[in-house]
């Protein structure tokens, strides 16, 4: 018991200045641990964030193939509208909403490069600067732009 007694009371330290280095060294390992902990949840949350986005835009490869479907659908509706080929373009494209692709609506909208990539131009002193047709619709999936759309702006 002696022993344990001198070790609490530092005796086997012989200076102040070792005294109290050995007196911190405690509080040392409790910051370096907590430290660690917050390391560790940091790192929890780094993954966790990675594999959300992840499966959030799993399906993106996917969905950008099937938008040359979508593609083929607007051009036979351009030429006839039948009501079999719109009905199964409006399932096809429920069901591409449902996991998060959404239309981008940019006619009528000043030409940004960020939203759109333009193709032609047509001079219009009423639309200058702004989007005038669309040639190609443009998508996003869960707000990231998968496709831009191709677009006739006005100069």
């Amino acid at each position: 018991m002696e022993e344990s007694d001198d070790i609490k009371n530092n005796e086997y330290v012989d200076s102040e200045d070792e005294k109290e280095s050995f007196g911190n060294g405690a509080e040392d390992y409790k910051t370096r641990y907590l430290y660690l902990l917050a390391e560790i949840d940091n790192y929890k949350k780094s993954k966790e964030k990675e594999i959300t986005e992840y499966i959030k835009y799993s399906n993106e490869k996917l969905i950008s193939d099937l938008l040359k479907l979508m593609d083929d659908f607007d051009s036979v509706l351009k030429q006839e509208s039948d009501e079999k080929v719109v009905s199964l373009y409006k399932s096809l494209l429920s069901i591409l909403f449902k996991y998060g692709l959404e239309k981008m609506d940019v006619v009528g909208k000043e030409f940004s490069s960020d939203i759109a990539e333009a193709i032609t131009t047509e001079e219009n002193d009423e639309n200058k600067g702004k989007i005038m047709e669309e040639v190609q619709k443009g998508y996003k999936l869960n707000g990231k732009i998968i496709r831009y759309p191709k677009v006739k702006i006005g100069i």
